[in-house]
């Protein structure tokens, strides 16, 4: 036995090679495209070998870390940390933190990008920048891999940004479109304002604990004498030195990050757009990457967003929850009139990460990352059957030119299927175990919010079913000449499609089934394998509330009737006619959803018309009228100065003499009046 731990300890202190082999991976195809070229087969081969290969050693190696953890629960959290920045008073270090948290979402990063990478190869093999785009995915997936197993604030905010940079350059893959390099600088740039704040709300956090730490590495996330970011603002609040509403600004600041990172509420404008890069990073992005960094930094540093005693509820949790309603609502609303394939999936990740939010919000800490993890795998398999269809009908994307391509692909029409049901909350897929959750813990936190997130649910249920209705059934619209993919695209849509089945029945125990309440109330709470294994000091269970999932159900099932009504059985008319309708009332309704809510042009008019203005004003006040005339005149003044005394150095002794007496008799004057 003594030794079996020993070999699993092993295992885990090597976790750091999981994110050293995708960066030494991307670095090499770097090397190697600069050496030999990448247009040669081989180069493009075995840039794809070793991107896939350093995936898979990290799936496996989470794998094992997985089994290590639930064999021997002593063995976690391990820490290990290695100074970056030492002074007399405080330590920045970079570090391993792994933990049962890290070990959940190694698990969906790796295994999400292992699929996306093998679908990658079917998908990109005709481009020309195949070998890039590997060395892209690679260091994708090490700066992700990075930001998991962050030990502190510090570090995760590193790994941030270089995830951040890897997206842009990922977005603008084909950066000679003009629409892809605008969408990768849009991402770029809202994201630096989510940025801000996180930098600034960290910096703020530092401030007020500063004391705390003691010479101790600052802001980690685990100590076992306590001195982390939990037993910071315990000592914090004790000593007096923080309060309740500081911390709730504190966390309301730090929020920015995630909600431009996590396409949140006023900073969500750049995720929909960043469908212009190639569907492969979609997948990856949208699914459990990147776009998940932001739910994840709030389930880590959950303390932060809590009330100063460690007690839930409070004003940072409160405004998670409000943001991430919103956010839900709103991208549903949208999603319902778009036509492009991959941006109603990608207003669908915006809406779906809301659900995430308002979870962690709502106390439903297992419920929020539960939903986390059965959204990666069927949201990744729906981008990619998105992917599959537009690599067989020759790039179309457009909805409105398909139709009946369910029988020319039928693998992707039955993956997408499963998809679209278990986004929607059918019964007995994975979503919907995981969205009841959130619903059921955001009613009882306010009867309004329930009410929001079961409209939201009936609307995700509308407009992923018009998607599918109008790209699978009926009949083809389009000038293409559709086909099935093939297997090594088709492979991955399959294998995530039996997690999209059955991976919300770890987080189910159906003992909770004998026990569901009619009465408005949570019935009693049974232990399951999720919620006892993704733990937060205690492991959350949430009882089932009958009414709740009752009128969830009821809703997801008439957004399907409504739109089997209007896609099927009215033949698409009904679609048409709302957009033509010569009412106002649902002219506006449309309008306005099809235009996103104007958030485009509410941001470029406030840009044009407010910022760039007042930045020229500025500009030409400051820059041409006090620092130009600053330098102009100090370069006037040097010229006089030099013009004036060039005559003093002409070589003649008279000169020198006149100019020595003349100041002598000047002087003699001055000193004469001053006395």
């Amino acid at each position: 036995m003594e030794q079996s731990i020993d070999y699993w300890r092993q295992v885990i202190e090597l976790s750091p090679w999981i994110v050293a082999v995708p960066f030494l991976v991307g670095f090499g195809i770097i090397v190697l495209n600069t050496l030999v070229g990448s247009s040669t087969k081989l180069v493009k081969t075995l840039s794809m070998v070793a991107s896939i290969g350093g995936v898979v050693y990290g799936f496996i190696h989470s794998l094992m870390i997985f089994y290590a953890l639930c064999k021997f629960p002593e063995l976690g959290p391990w820490v290990k940390n290695v100074p970056y920045f030492t002074s007399a008073s405080f330590t920045l270090t970079l570090g391993v933190l792994v933990d049962n948290l890290c070990a959940f979402m190694l698990i969906v990063v790796t295994s999400v990008s292992l699929l996306v990478q093998v679908y990658t190869h079917g998908y990109m093999r005709e481009d020309p920048g195949y070998s890039r785009f590997y060395c892209y995915l690679s260091l994708f997936t090490a700066s992700m891999l990075g930001l998991v197993v962050a030990t502190n604030l510090f570090q995760m905010y590193f790994f941030w940004e270089l995830v951040g940079v890897c997206s842009y350059f990922l977005i603008g893959f084909w950066w000679y479109k003009k629409s892809a390099a605008e969408a990768c600088l849009k991402a770029f740039v809202i994201n630096r304002i989510g940025d801000f704040g996180f930098l600034v709300g960290v910096l703020w956090f530092f401030a007020v604990t500063y004391n705390i730490w003691a010479g101790h590495p600052v802001l980690q996330f685990y100590d076992k004498g306590g001195f982390d970011i939990a037993g910071a603002i315990e000592k914090a609040y004790i000593a007096k030195q923080l309060d309740v509403q500081t911390l709730a600004f504190i966390s309301m600041v730090m929020f920015m990050g995630p909600m431009a990172k996590s396409a949140q509420f006023l900073l969500h404008t750049w995720l929909p757009d960043a469908m212009e890069g190639p569907t492969p990073i979609s997948a990856l992005i949208h699914a459990a990457t990147m776009v998940a960094a932001g739910v994840y930094l709030v389930a880590r540093a959950y303390p932060i967003w809590q009330s100063p005693d460690g007690s839930p509820g409070g004003l940072g949790l409160g405004f998670v929850a409000f943001i991430g309603a919103c956010t839900a609502f709103m991208a549903a609303t949208i999603a319902m009139s778009q036509y492009d394939i991959k941006r109603v999936l990608a207003w669908s990740t915006v809406s779906q990460l809301g659900y995430m939010f308002v979870g962690l919000g709502a106390g439903a800490f297992t419920g929020g990352l539960f939903h986390l993890f059965n959204h990666a795998f069927f949201k990744a398999m729906l981008f990619l059957c998105s992917g599959a269809v537009i690599h067989g009908l020759a790039g179309e994307q457009d909805i409105r030119k398909m139709g009946g391509l369910k029988k020319s692909m039928p693998w992707t029409a039955g993956c997408f299927l499963i998809g679209t049901l278990s986004i929607s909350g059918c019964p007995g897929l994975s979503g919907f175990f995981s969205k009841d959750e959130i619903i059921a813990s955001a009613t009882a936190m306010d009867p309004l919010l329930g009410v929001v997130m079961i409209l939201t649910a009936g609307l995700t249920a509308f407009y992923m079913f018009r998607v599918y209705f109008m790209t699978f059934e009926g009949s083809y619209r389009g000038n293409a000449h559709p086909h099935e993919s093939p297997p090594v695209m088709i492979a991955p849509l399959v294998v995530l499609a039996i997690p999209s089945i059955f991976s919300g029945y770890l987080g189910f125990n159906f003992s909770s089934l004998s026990s569901i309440s009619f009465s408005g109330e949570h019935g009693k709470a049974f232990a399951n394998a999720f919620g006892s294994f993704i733990y937060f000091k205690q492991p959350v269970f949430e009882g089932i509330n009958g009414v709740v999932m009752l009128s969830s159900i009821g809703l997801a099932a008439a957004g399907f009737i409504i739109a089997y009504m209007m896609y099927v059985a009215g033949s698409i008319k009904w679609n048409q006619a709302i957009a033509e309708s010569k009412s106002g009332f649902v002219q506006g309704l449309y309008q306005f959803s099809f235009n996103k809510w104007y958030f485009d042009n509410l941001y470029m008019g406030i840009l044009q018309k407010g910022i760039l203005p007042a930045f020229q004003t500025m500009w030409k006040l400051v820059d041409m009228l006090i620092v130009d005339n600053i330098v102009n005149g100090a370069g006037m003044l040097a010229r006089g100065t030099g013009e004036s005394l060039r005559y003093a150095q002409n070589g003649r002794g008279q000169y020198y003499a006149l100019v020595i007496f003349g100041w002598v008799a000047g002087l003699t004057v001055l000193v004469f009046f001053l006395r």
